[in-house]
């Protein structure tokens, strides 16, 4: 069987919504054409491995050695990915509609590198999904016009969340990219453990001359949480992948 795409999922500690989520593709896409590659960083013990490569035969499952962090995660399952267009997920995504289409975008439009589709949390509402690059000033203002309005979700004013356009960069949540592409910029940072590490790579797309672009055609349901921020530790990792990536 050919495989055009490649899913990468990362999970820890996340089974049940790695269920839904593959019951929602094989039901968008049946069970050919592409392959879904689950990388995990729960470092389960070998009992519990094998009682997930019982329940979950048609998957690939990579079972890492340690939680090195979301870039880590997704860059075993890259390696191993046999499509030409691969698409790096979070668990508790599900697609709504338009990923084959994607993909033939993907194969009609080699000047591309990668693409983001519209994100709507479980109401419908449209997420800020794409976003101009993150300079210093613009995350005082960010998180400024959310103090003030109350909002996690700040859409651009200016920006027609219905048309495909080139755009900085794509949350990474849900991105997919053409593989050639990723060998030619290489794969995630991984010294970003999280936070940041799509907005990293998508700059290295764009310097490679490859453009990202907002694909509303593909739609997906996924509701970010910025709660864990408000964590001293997860505050932390914010701020120093900021950090890193202003550097």
């Amino acid at each position: 069987m050919a495989i055009d795409s490649s899913i990468i999922v990362i999970e820890y500690n996340s089974l049940e919504e790695i269920r839904s989520l593959v019951d929602r593709v094989e039901a968008l896409l049946g069970q050919e054409g592409y392959e879904i590659i689950v990388s995990s960083n729960s470092m389960y013990p070998e009992e519990k491995r094998n009682e997930i490569l019982q329940a979950f035969p048609d998957l690939r499952w990579i079972f890492n050695e340690r939680n090195g962090g979301f870039a880590y995660g997704m860059n075993r399952g890259i390696a191993v990915a046999k499509g030409e267009i691969v698409t790096i997920c979070n668990p508790d995504v599900t697609i709504l509609e338009g990923y084959a289409d994607a993909v033939q975008y993907m194969k009609t439009h080699p000047a591309v590198g990668a693409i983001g589709p519209r994100i709507v949390d479980a109401d419908g509402n449209v997420q800020d999904s794409c976003r101009p690059f993150l300079t210093l000033p613009r995350f005082v203002k960010r998180q400024l016009a959310r103090l003030s309005s109350h909002r996690e979700v700040i859409l651009e004013k200016d920006f027609d969340y219905s048309a495909c356009q080139p755009v900085p960069w794509v949350i990474g949540a849900f991105i997919m990219a053409r593989k050639s592409a990723v060998e030619a910029v290489g794969l995630l940072d991984e010294k970003y453990f999280m936070y940041n590490e799509d907005m990293d790579w998508c700059t290295r797309f764009w310097k490679n001359g490859q453009p990202v672009y907002y694909y509303p055609a593909l739609s997906v349901r996924y509701k970010g949480t910025r709660a864990a921020r408000r964590k001293l530790k997860y505050a932390w990792i914010f701020l120093r992948s900021n950090l890193r990536y202003w550097c």
